[in-house]
C-alpha cells in the first residue's frame, strides 16, 4: 500500500488470541515478513501496509553495508504498545516503503523525532505475552512500525526541513 490508499491511515484492531492462532492470520504474519524480506530497504512492516487493519508489525533487521555492525534481530508483534520510554525524542532519519519513492524506487527521506530506548509489550505469533527493552535502531523501527497501527506515517511527524530523496540522503551521509 502506498500514501494516500486508506488502509494506512486507520487504527488498526488489536487481535484476540483466537484469531491470531487461525491459519489466516499466520499466513498474513509470513506475508508481512515476506513483502518485507523483499525489499533491500526493509526493516519492519505493518499489516496495514499490505491492506490488512490488524495490530501486527513485523521487524526484520538485516546487517547491511550501511549498517555492518547491526546484528540480526527478527520479532513479530501482535497488539503491541509502548509502555515506557526514557529520554526525549531525538531527530533521526527513516524513511517508508509506504511512501513517495524517488526515480530509483527508493523512498524519501527525513528526520523524525524519536525515543532512543522503550519498553514494548506484545503478543508474539503463537500467543505468547511478551515484554522487552529496545534500544537504538530497534527501537527507532518499533517506534515506526506503532505509529503505522495507529494511522500515522511518518511524513506526518518530519522535520519538514529535512525532506529528501534516497539519492540526496546517500550523498549526504557519503559527504560525512
Amino acid at each position: 500500500m502506498l500514501e494516500g490508499d486508506a488502509a494506512l491511515r486507520r487504527k488498526c484492531r488489536r487481535l484476540t488470541l483466537e484469531e491470531l492462532q487461525t491459519g489466516a492470520v499466520q499466513d498474513l504474519i509470513d506475508d508481512i515478513k515476506y513483502t518485507c524480506n523483499k525489499n533491500k530497504y526493509g526493516v519492519g512492516l505493518s499489516a496495514n501496509q499490505v491492506g490488512e487493519v490488524l495490530a501486527i508489525s513485523v521487524i526484520l533487521i538485516k546487517s547491511t553495508r550501511v549498517r555492518p555492525d547491526e546484528e540480526a534481530f527478527e520479532r513479530v508483534l501482535v497488539n503491541p504498545e509502548i509502555v515506557e520510554v526514557w529520554g526525549e525524542p531525538k531527530l533521526m532519519w527513516e524513511g517508508c516503503l509506504s511512501t513517495a519513492v524517488d526515480k530509483n524506487g527508493e523512498p524519501a527521506m527525513a528526520q523524525v523525532p524519536r525515543y532512543k530506548k522503550v519498553r514494548v509489550k506484545y503478543l508474539d505469533r503463537d500467543g505468547g505475552g511478551c515484554e522487552e527493552v529496545l534500544a537504538g535502531f530497534r527501537a527507532h523501527v518499533l517506534q515506526h512500525e506503532l505509529d503505522h497501527l495507529e494511522g500515522v506515517l511518518f511524513t506526518d511527524l518530519i522535520d519538514k526541513g529535512s525532506l529528501m530523496s534516497h539519492e540526496e540522503y546517500r550523498a549526504m551521509r557519503a559527504a560525512v
